[in-house]
Formats: C-alpha cells, sequence, structure tokens
C-alpha cells in the first residue's frame, strides 16, 4: 500500500472517509447526518483531500468495506469507488466485515480459534469461523442459539454484549488496518463484476402501481 489512499466506510449510520498515507492513517471525516451518504460522499471527500492539499491525481488506491451493512450505503460506496477507481486507474481493497472483526482479535495478539459475527437482525447472527489465520468456512446467517452452541470454544468478537471484544462501531481505521492483510483488486474486470456482501440475499423491492 505505497502512496495515498482513500478509505470509505459507507456500510453503517455515518458516512466516514479517511486518508491513509503508505498504509498508515493520516486523517480522516466523519458525517452523522442519516439517509444523506449520497449526498455527502463527493463533498467530503474533496474536501478531505483539500484539507492535505492533495489532488484526486494524487490517490493511488481505494479501500472499500463491501459489507454486509446498510443495503442502500454499500451501494452508495461502491458505485463511487468504482467510478473512481476506474477512471483514476486505483487499485482497490475490498475489505469484508468478517474480515474487519478478526483483524481486531489478530492485533490483540489473537489468531487461533477466533469467532466473528454481527447481528443481522433480532435472533440472527451473521457469523464466521476462524482457525490459525484462516476462515475455516464461509461467513453464514444463522440462528444466534446455533452459533452459541458451535462457537463454545471460540473468542468471540462482535456486536451482541456476549462478545469477549464488543464492537459497537465499525470505524475507518478498522478497515484500513483489516486492508493490509488483502490483495487489492487490479484488473478491470475484477472491479466492474465487484459486489457488496449482505447479509441476506438482496432482492429489490417492486414499487406498485
Amino acid at each position: 500500500m505505497r502512496g495515498w489512499g482513500l478509505v470509505i466506510e459507507t456500510a453503517g449510520t455515518s458516512l466516514q472517509l479517511g486518508l491513509l498515507k503508505d498504509g498508515e492513517p493520516h486523517s480522516g471525516i466523519r458525517w452523522d447526518g442519516k439517509n444523506q451518504h449520497g449526498e455527502k460522499l463527493i463533498p467530503f471527500a474533496m474536501q478531505l483531500l483539500h484539507e492535505n492539499h492533495l489532488q484526486w491525481g494524487d490517490i493511488r488506491y481505494a479501500v472499500y468495506h463491501q459489507g454486509p451493512g446498510s443495503h442502500t450505503g454499500l451501494r452508495i460506496g461502491l458505485s463511487a469507488v468504482k467510478a473512481w477507481a476506474l477512471s483514476l486507474k486505483w487499485d482497490v481493497y475490498a475489505v469484508p466485515l468478517m474480515r474487519v472483526l478478526y483483524e481486531v482479535a489478530r492485533q490483540r495478539g489473537i489468531a487461533e480459534k477466533v469467532f466473528t459475527f454481527w447481528e443481522a437482525r433480532k435472533g440472527q447472527w451473521y457469523g464466521q469461523l476462524w482457525e490459525a489465520e484462516k476462515a475455516s468456512a464461509p461467513p453464514t446467517l444463522l440462528p444466534s442459539a446455533t452459533w452459541i452452541h458451535c462457537a463454545r470454544e471460540y473468542l468471540w468478537v462482535g456486536n451482541a454484549f456476549e462478545a469477549h471484544f464488543y464492537i459497537h462501531e465499525i470505524s475507518w481505521l478498522m478497515v484500513a488496518a483489516a486492508a493490509r492483510h488483502l490483495t487489492p483488486i487490479c484488473r478491470m474486470e475484477e472491479l466492474i463484476t465487484l459486489t457488496p456482501l449482505y447479509f441476506r440475499e438482496f432482492i429489490p423491492t417492486q414499487r406498485r402501481k
């Protein structure tokens, strides 16, 4: 991760943007206005660049929180990332939520038997089991009772109070830290087909006539 990078976090209720210099956090900006990610993303990105005396051409890569998270927020963030990356030839680090949570444990020196999870809705957790720094299976949405039974011997990292490491919110700094261990998307074909991750299959609703 050489040069300047832009971190985009739109999966949660807050819009967060950050700048990285050679992979290290430099500065960031946050907007807590509800349902305004689409309106504020580009102006705030321009503000962040201006405050740090940078131009769009100075950015070499983007770090994008791929989710799961807010359907609308994820799509807004990815649309911006694709537009910037394709036009300015940026590399893109797409960071899944479960990888972000695993990094919390890894930074605390715990790499073995980690259970990362996020409460998708009441009674259901989107989770993944990790052993020796590798996921043992793809992330899955299951009833919390099932996870409690399966993950009894693991260290828990997530947004329920049962977690050993309770995470209230995902920050752009957490996303950036996880991206250091991922391979960037460099090919246009891969970037075009990049999609957000959702807790469950996303089926757009149809408006009634």
